[in-house]
């Protein structure tokens, strides 16, 4: 007892104490073993007491405001917990989070110092994503963004940066400007038709063969550039392939370098730290100033992503006249290209001049390119397996695909205007990406006090506001038996439930090459239902399960299938 009492004062002296010098005249009563582990203790008893005082202060700031609170209000270290102690998979833990809001419209919690604002009203992330978009136009804090290509990108760029990047950079998938690319991709998905043909009844991994197809076009349609993704022993020796597919490998790294750079935007600067690994960074500066430099001195031209930017590189340095790309009216593009144009609606600002704004410098299109080839190529392939997976689970929507390609070709050649009437094939890629997100919450940045509508709830400027667009989908308040992969939800699509469906984001920071991509995926599709039927494999585990290490939906053990030849 009487040994108690002695650790009992001296904790009591060093923590009430003012004076280190009054715990010297007590040390001579202690061994050195003694005094560190009482050293401890008082550290870990200030750890406690610091972590308790947080949560309480981050408790009562959220009630304070009166936001519903999600899992006690601070998620801090479940997140570090479930994620890199019980290496629960993303999806499972922002679906816990989702399942807790319960029937709130919005509830908070802290992320560390960070007070972070779900909602999941459809009518309030409407208002937040569209109507209300000034407020919340940022994807993330303000952060520095010289530091690699990922900052630079047109992603992470913020107020009037990316105000002038999107308005420069969205005529390039327009109508006209797909329709250029369409060839280049159908070439691209011929070429995997024929590899596929030895490979008859044999097991092939989906996200891997999907990784072949769509890393082949993206190189063609933005570099201009032709590498075989299907000879395996170049694939292996190739550059382009390795660093552009190195970026969202799946990876603990990677999940902290994000989770840190949401949390502790600042560090970024004060440490230098980099999102992007420094060989992938050179990799691109250098294959962007190296293609750049052989096109002008060669004066080749490319119907591709990079000859686009190095028009407007011209058109800011006055070598190519041309009017500049703030579109005025919508009658001068195809009627539907409206909808792309108009996104640029609440974008405007009377501080930039469109014409003369000096932006597309090397590092920007090589920032643009690498995001463009990195982003595009993960996305579309991790989609495209899933397609794969529902199709070669459900026979009769593959057949109904089928029935729909070979009919509207059996009139008109394989073209653009071919693609364009394939309607189910659209339907069955929104349904996949209903079911199977990509990103299970969309994030964004409150730039300005904001008032939630019908509350007197103030998001105060700095909050992030995460919208769980890939629970929303699923939940069956909106799309009844919501588990079942059914392609007639979007036949026709003004029926489908605003602000609880967006796949590629929504309001004027939508995903810029959107239409890119789905047209990149419908030809994929349709080449391959023309050739072949898909199957399941017996090597794809069911349930489902996602990976642990994956920035994206990922299936741990790999999806499965076998291609086998059409009869007819």
């Amino acid at each position: 007892m009487n040994g108690i009492k002695k650790y009992y004062s001296l904790i009591v002296l060093l923590v009430a104490s003012s004076d280190f010098y009054f715990f010297i005249d007590f040390r001579s009563q202690f061994s050195a073993m003694e005094i560190s582990w009482l050293i401890t203790a008082v550290l870990a008893i200030i750890v406690v007491y610091f972590t308790y005082w947080m949560k309480e202060r981050h408790i009562n700031y959220l009630k304070k405001r009166g936001i519903p609170l999600i899992f006690g209000g601070d998620i801090s270290f479940k997140f570090i917990l479930d994620l890199f102690i019980f290496r629960k998979p993303m999806s499972e833990f922002f679906g816990n989070i989702y399942n807790n809001l319960g029937s709130e419209k919005f509830g908070g919690y802290f992320q560390f110092f960070t007070p972070v604002i779900v909602i999941q009203d459809s009518e309030i992330i409407n208002q937040v994503l569209i109507k209300d978009f000034t407020y919340f136009e940022d994807r993330g804090p303000p952060q520095e963004k010289t530091l690699d290509l990922f900052g630079l990108s047109i992603f992470n760029l913020r107020g009037d940066e990316w105000r002038a990047a999107r308005h420069k950079l969205t005529p390039t998938f327009t109508s006209g400007k797909l329709k250029m690319m369409f060839e280049p991709i159908k070439e691209c998905c011929n070429e995997g038709a024929l590899f596929l043909k030895d490979k008859i009844g044999q097991d092939i991994e989906a996200r891997d063969l999907m990784g072949k197809f769509v890393l082949k076009i993206i190189a063609n349609v933005s570099f201009g550039i032709s590498i075989d993704t299907f000879n395996e022993k170049e694939a292996m020796q190739n550059e382009f392939i390795k660093f552009a597919s190195n970026f969202f490998k799946p990876s603990i790294v990677l999940l902290l370098k994000f989770m840190i750079l949401n949390a502790f935007p600042n560090i970024r600067k004060f440490l230098s730290f980099k999102i992007i690994d420094e060989d992938v960074n050179n990799f691109f500066q250098r294959i962007t100033k190296e293609i750049i430099k052989i096109r002008e001195k060669n004066n080749t031209r490319r119907n591709d992503f990079l000859q686009i930017m190095l028009d407007e590189k011209k058109k800011e340095q006055g070598l190519l006249k041309n009017h500049d790309n703030k579109p005025t009216s919508c009658n001068e593009y195809e009627k539907e290209d409206k909808e792309l144009l108009d996104q640029l609606k609440n974008t405007s600002t009377s501080n930039i001049n469109w014409s003369t704004s000096e932006m597309f410098t090397e590092e920007f299109i090589a920032a643009q390119t690498f995001l463009f080839i990195s982003g595009g190529s993960e996305t579309t392939s991790t989609t495209m397996s899933f397609v794969l997976f529902e199709l070669a689970v459900d026979q009769d929507v593959q057949k109904q695909a089928k029935k729909e390609i070979k009919s509207i070709l059996s009139s008109q050649e394989f073209n653009y205007q071919a693609i364009k009437k394939m309607t189910y094939l659209e339907q069955i890629i929104y349904e996949t990406l209903r079911l199977h997100s990509t990103f299970p919450m969309l994030g964004r940045y409150c730039s300005k006090d904001y008032k939630i509508s019908g509350t007197n709830v103030i998001i105060e400027k700095g909050s992030m506001v995460m919208i769980p667009g890939g629970y929303l989908q699923k939940d069956p308040q909106y799309f009844p038996d919501p588990l079942k992969f059914n392609p007639d939800r979007f036949e026709d699509m003004e029926t489908v439930p605003k602000g609880a469906f967006f796949p590629f984001g929504s309001g004027p920071r939508i995903c810029i090459a959107m239409r890119l991509a789905m047209l990149k995926m419908k030809i994929i599709l349709a080449t391959l239902l023309l050739n072949y039927t898909v199957t399941l494999s017996e090597k794809t585990k069911l349930p489902l399960k996602m990976m642990k290490n994956s920035f994206f939906n990922r299936v741990d053990g790999g999806l499965w299938i076998k291609f086998e030849k059409d009869s007819d």
